[in-house]
């Protein structure tokens, strides 16, 4: 099995496909990786779509926490703040 970091890796990195990077995030909630999710939202550089399936599944884990700090940073895009937002 993939560690967090592994796969934290995997989806940031630009050489991946996009469904590399996708099922990276996937694992990442199947494993309960909130702290890996919760900076994948808010790193800016990472292309959208990664950043909101990662918002979804920190909604999938409940990860009520990780969302109100995501959407209430004003360093993060303003459209993953509203999708975080309970």
């Amino acid at each position: 099995m993939p560690s967090k970091r592994s796969l934290f890796q995997q989806s940031v990195a630009k050489s991946a496909s996009r469904e590399t990077r996708r099922e990276a995030v996937s694992e990442l909630r199947r494993i309960g990786a909130v702290d890996q999710l919760s900076t994948l939202t808010q790193t800016n550089g990472i292309a959208g779509p990664i950043r909101r399936a990662a918002v979804r599944k920190l909604k999938e884990l409940g990860a009520t926490e990780a969302l109100e700090t995501i959407s209430e940073s004003r360093a993060v895009d303003p459209a993953i703040r509203e999708q975080a937002q309970l």
